[in-house]
């Protein structure tokens, strides 16, 4: 995947997170589409490309949700971009189930320390988070992984780049 499309690719991911997916939030859990495509962007197509979809997905979604800092959030999305840069060098890289146990895990790690930049910025206190409402959040982004994932692997094998001999 080029950087170009990332960069649009995150964009549109943010718009619909902000407009459709809050329409169509079960019980009040709203996925968060844009954190599961940066994590699948770097696990299963590369650092670049997550690093893309983080800074302006994040930026965007900054910028379309007023009651958040500018950066605050694109902060959030990089630090979970390079743990799971980290996760990818370690384990097999373009693995379907890894990625979806990646976003599974860094969910929690989004909520929470999304809790803490943004009450830091925003100049409340933290709030408590509900063991409830970050399960259901983790388990409906690790769903959307699974079809994010799919896409991704076959897009890589697709157009990915390829040893190939040069004649």
């Amino acid at each position: 995947m080029s950087l170009p499309v990332a960069a649009v690719g995150a964009v549109v991911a943010a718009l619909l997170e902000t407009s459709v997916l809050p329409d169509l939030a079960p019980a009040g859990l709203k996925p968060d589409l844009v954190f599961v495509l940066t994590i699948v962007a770097t696990m299963m197509i590369g650092v670049e490309d997550g690093l893309t979809w983080a800074f302006l997905g994040g930026l965007m979604l900054d910028i379309l949700l007023p009651e958040r800092a500018p950066g605050g959030t694109s902060f959030v999305l990089l630090a979970c971009a390079g743990l799971a840069a980290l996760i990818a060098r370690v384990l097999p890289q373009r693995r379907i189930p890894i990625a979806v146990a990646a976003v599974f895990v860094l969910s929690w790690v989004y909520q929470l320390l999304s809790v803490v930049v943004l009450s830091a910025t925003s100049g409340l206190g933290v709030p408590d988070p509900r063991l409830q409402l970050l399960i259901g959040i983790a388990l409906i982004n690790a769903t959307l992984a699974i079809a994010a994932a799919a896409v991704a692997r076959w897009a890589w094998l697709r157009y990915g780049a390829h040893d190939r001999m040069e004649w």
